[in-house]
Parts: C-alpha cells; structure tokens; sequence
C-alpha cells in the first residue's frame, strides 16, 4: 500500500473505528485497484497514468458521494448515472481532455477481474443499458462506506501527477534558457534517470531528432 493511500484511509477513519489499516486495505478489492493503478508518482518509464480508468471510476464516485453514501438501501434501487453525464464529467478532469468511452464500457471491469479479483467476481462497474454505476459490494468494508476514501485517494493522485507536470515544464523552460552546450547535456542527463517517465524520453528524443534534421529536405518520390 502507498504511503499517501495509508494515510488517507487513516485520516478518514480515526474518527469513526478504530482500525488496522494494513486488514482494513486488504478487505477492500477497490482500493487495492486504485493502489495498483495509481503507480504513477513513483514510477518510471515503463509506468503509466491510467488516467481512463481512473477517470472512469472517479466519474461515478464523484456523483455516488453526493447522492447515496452511507445510503445503501436507496443506492441498490438506482440503475445508474448516465453515459453523457459521466463522459462530459471525466472529459473535463486535468488530463482527461482525450479520453474514450473504452474504460467506462469494459476496459476497468477487465482489468478488474484479471487483477484483482477472479472472473467468477461482479464487475466493478455496472452496464445498464446506457447507465453506468458501481457496485455497492466494492463500496463497503465491514459496513463503512469507503467512497469518499476512494475519491480522496484519486484527487490525492492527480494532484501528486499535477506537480510533476509543472516540475517537468520548469525543468524544460530552465533547459532553453541554457546557453552552454554543456549545460544542457548536463541537465539533459539529469532528467533522464531510471526514475524518470517515459514522455521525458519522448520530448527529448523528439527534440533531439526535430534538430538534427531541420536542415534535411526529404524528396518526395512519385508512386508507382
């Protein structure tokens, strides 16, 4: 469990029981998904941001917390938030600009199963028709609702994702106002690390080739 899901689970609890956080984590398989999917802020360049299903998730959470936390009975009568609701709603989230329906319609509940639990599990979400909602057996743990746990856990991570970003666009506008070739290189060398995410080596190397071959004409040849 990451450390900023640890503390999260145990501001949000102390109050209400007293708990062990390490049991009370490994009883819910929708944590566990989030601390598998939210990998990011320690990662490196073979980790992903899972912003989809991610965002998929956070989506139906976000609308859930308002309308029925702590609200079971009249939670299992509802047949879920619309498609469009949830699909502007995600789209407009930091990052989420260019994301597809895929994670809302089987891409979270597959990875899910595959992961987490086995194929003989409810998915995580549930299609109805054009209407999507979580499953209320993944929103409880030994009779606590844990949405508002899981929706601080995302907003936690995004905003951990959001300061990378502008460290990276600080390191990035520190390095053209370089002058020294040396410089540079040495900032350059710096920023690729084991640590470091894979778009830091894709802008790099974008740069580096869009330079080296600024000045080449390539001809074009008629098709035959």
């Amino acid at each position: 469990m990451k450390d900023f899901i640890r503390n999260i689970i145990l501001n949000n609890l102390e109050s209400q029981i007293k708990i062990d956080e390490e049991s009370f984590f490994e009883k819910s398989p929708l944590l566990r998904y989030l601390n598998l999917k939210t990998g990011a802020i320690y990662g490196n360049s073979k980790t992903r941001r899972s912003l989809g299903n991610i965002y998929a998730i956070y989506s139906i959470l976000y609308f859930y917390v308002n309308d029925f936390c702590n609200k079971p009975s009249e939670y299992k009568a509802f047949e879920g938030y619309d498609y469009t609701k949830l699909f502007v709603f995600y789209r407009g989230l930091y990052g989420g600009e260019k994301l597809q329906n895929h994670a809302l319609n089987s891409r979270v509940n597959g990875e899910f199963k595959n992961k987490i639990v086995s194929d003989s599990g409810n998915d995580l979400i549930i299609t109805n028709g054009s209407k999507y909602a979580l499953h209320i057996d993944y929103l409880y743990v030994d009779n606590v609702d844990i949405s508002k746990i899981a929706l601080r856990i995302i907003e936690e991570y995004i905003q951990l994702l959001a300061i990378k970003d502008s460290q990276l666009i600080s390191d990035i506008e520190e390095l053209t106002k370089m002058e020294s070739v040396e410089e540079k290189r040495t900032k350059i060398s710096r920023l690729m690390n084991d640590q470091s995410e894979a778009r830091i080596f894709e802008i790099i190397s974008f740069a580096i080739l869009k330079n080296h071959y600024k000045n080449i004409k390539v001809r074009n040849y008629p098709l035959t």
